[in-house]
Order: C-alpha cells, then sequence, then structure tokens
C-alpha cells in the first residue's frame, strides 16, 4: 500500500496535465471557462463541485467495490470527467461559432455599407449570432448606444463570448476606430473569407481525426470495466487488496493516462490562439 501511497498523488498530476485539454493551471482557469460558456461561474465554484464529485464517487466505489486502492483511482479518474464533459461544451460552442461567424460579419460589413455608424451595424448582426450570446451581445450594443465607449463595450463583449474569431473582429473593429478610415468593410469581407476557408479545413481534419479520439476512449475503459467484472469474485478482491496487486493496479491506471493522453494529443487538432485577451 505504501507504492500506492507514493503513486496516486503522482497520478492524479499526470491526470490534470495529461488528460485536460488544457493545462488546468489557476491562472488558465478563467480563460478556459470563459471558453465553454461559464463566463459567469466563479473558478471556486467550479473547483467546489469538482471536489464534491470526487468525495461521491470515492464513497460510493468503497461501498461497491471494498478494494482498498480502487476508490483513491476512481476519486482520479472523476477529476476528468467534469473537465472532459466541459471540454466537450468547449468543442460544441467553437463548433456553433464558426459556423455562424461569416454571416455575423457579413452583417456587420453590409450595414457599414448602407451607412450606418459601427456601433449600429455591431446591432444590426444580432439576429446573426448563436442564440447562447444573444443576451450579451444586444446588453452591450445597447451600452453603446447610450454613450459607453465602443472600445470598452467590444472588450466586454469579447470576454463574455470567449472565441478567437470573436477576438479577431472585435480587435479590427477597435483598430479602425483608432486609426481611422474607411477601409473597415474591405478588412471584414477578408475576414470573413477567410473564417469560411479554416471552417472547410477544420471540418475536413475533425472527421478524419475522430475514429483515434474514439479508439482513445474504447481503449482507456475496456480494461477498467474487466477489472470491475473481476473485483464481483472474492478471490480477485483479495488478490487486488494485497500490496502486488494495489501497485500492479496503480500501474496499469498510470499506463492507461499516459495511453489516453498521447491519443488524444494525436486526435486533437491544435486551437485557433485567443487575440490579446489579457488587454
Amino acid at each position: 500500500m505504501g507504492t500506492a501511497l507514493i503513486a496516486i498523488p503522482a497520478l492524479l498530476g499526470i491526470a490534470l496535465l495529461g488528460l485536460t485539454p488544457v493545462q488546468w493551471r489557476w491562472l488558465a482557469a478563467r480563460q478556459w471557462l470563459d471558453e465553454c460558456g461559464l463566463s459567469s461561474v466563479s473558478t471556486g465554484v467550479i473547483g467546489v463541485g469538482i471536489a464534491a464529485l470526487i468525495a461521491v464517487v470515492v464513497g460510493v466505489t468503497s461501498l461497491l467495490i471494498p478494494i482498498p486502492v480502487v476508490a483513491p483511482l476512481a476519486g482520479v479518474a472523476a477529476v476528468a470527467v467534469p473537465l472532459a464533459v466541459l471540454d466537450s461544451a468547449r468543442s460544441r460552442r467553437r463548433r456553433s461559432a464558426i459556423a455562424a461567424w461569416p454571416n455575423v460579419i457579413d452583417a456587420i460589413r453590409m450595414a457599414l455599407r448602407a451607412g450606418l455608424p459601427v456601433h449600429d451595424a455591431v446591432r444590426a448582426a444580432h439576429s446573426h449570432v448563436p442564440a447562447e450570446w444573444r443576451n450579451a451581445w444586444a446588453e452591450s450594443t445597447m451600452n453603446a448606444s447610450v454613450g459607453t465607449p465602443l472600445n470598452h463595450v467590444l472588450r466586454d463583449l469579447r470576454r463574455e463570448i470567449a472565441d478567437p474569431v470573436g477576438d479577431r473582429l472585435c480587435e479590427t473593429i477597435e483598430t479602425s476606430l483608432d486609426v481611422g478610415g474607411t477601409e473597415l468593410p474591405l478588412v471584414l469581407d477578408e475576414l470573413a473569407r477567410s473564417v469560411r476557408a479554416e471552417q472547410l479545413i477544420r471540418r475536413d481534419a475533425v472527421a478524419r481525426q475522430s475514429w483515434v479520439k474514439h479508439a482513445a476512449r474504447l481503449g482507456s475503459a475496456a480494461p477498467w470495466i474487466v477489472v470491475v467484472m473481476l473485483a464481483t469474485r472474492a478471490d480477485a478482491r483479495e488478490a487486488f487488496s494485497s500490496a502486488a496487486g494495489a501497485s500492479l493496479l496503480v500501474a496499469c491506471a498510470g499506463a492507461t493516462v499516459v495511453a489516453f493522453a498521447v491519443m488524444s494529443a494525436l486526435g486533437r487538432l491544435p486551437d485557433p490562439p485567443r487575440w490579446l485577451v489579457d488587454a
């Protein structure tokens, strides 16, 4: 059991750095939660929720599988589950966004060509933005119409939508406000073209790489399903409760984490960078 007590904290660190799609560092957590659509939820609340989930999983596992080392391993696995769920929501949010952005940019561009001021042109795109952003979009454009500087409005909007294309759009508009000029519609037209091209490329790449992610999930889960089935037998529980059995389970858990992290890295496309997120 001494080996297990040493290895489990190390395994937890590997899980946090390897299983999560972003480095789960405290300073990066806020930005990541924003990108998941949780800009109104504090990091502390998420942390308490994950801690509560770990406690429940460890307690239930201890009752169902009375093998001392299994409950801590289940607690480690429980850390990855909410992070995986949040990352899935983040990915869906970005896919929805990248499909909507060309129409949003075109709506702003056409409003500008029709002679509307910039803040009215941004407000004109309200009906084209994804549903989860419409309240924030409407509130921000309303603030601009009552006198709040558009630069401040766009910075608040960037944090709310937390999307790379949104960063590019808001930064483009802010720059045009700072330096002046009449080329903003042409710049937005080029931005819409590049977003459409990126959408096509990423859609094809995601379709090609999806099998790698499915294989990683299946390969990681299958051995532990067998372990749970073996744990229903008294002789297997006795073997796994020994020091050698506990060390074997910890070693296998570490191998699972490393293998899953490698397969996930192979099947993951690099995220487009955010622009001036700390500005």
